[in-house]
């Protein structure tokens, strides 16, 4: 899975085992990879495959059913939401700072 995208994207396409398959479904690096080098993947029969979720909310209804379902779950308390840290809104650089230094293993909150 890589959701940052650009160059990035490549060193996970490297990192694939033997018929391994990337999703890219996210630019969170806001750069964009001026081409991919694909040539290696044929011989281990990798894929690499996009995944737009904009597409998805606007020209259907199966995302929309599967986000309510797990709304629902979380109110009834069928499906836990992991929380690491709360911050208050008044420190959200620290709580970007935590999350980018990769030590946060769940959610991290901002509360006002």
């Amino acid at each position: 899975m890589d959701p940052i995208g650009g160059p990035t994207l490549q060193r996970s396409l490297h990192c694939l085992a033997y018929r391994g398959r990337c999703v890219t479904f996210g630019d969170a690096g806001r750069e964009f990879a001026p081409s991919l080098d694909i040539s290696t993947m044929r011989a281990d029969n990798q894929t690499v495959v996009g995944y737009f979720l904009g597409a998805e909310l606007f020209l259907g209804t199966r995302a929309h059913t599967m986000i309510s379902r797990h709304l629902a779950d979380i109110a009834e308390g069928g499906l836990q939401v992991v929380i690491d840290r709360r911050f208050p809104l008044e420190v959200a650089g620290e709580a970007h700072a935590y999350i980018e230094s990769r030590q946060a293993f769940a959610r991290v909150i901002l509360v006002p």
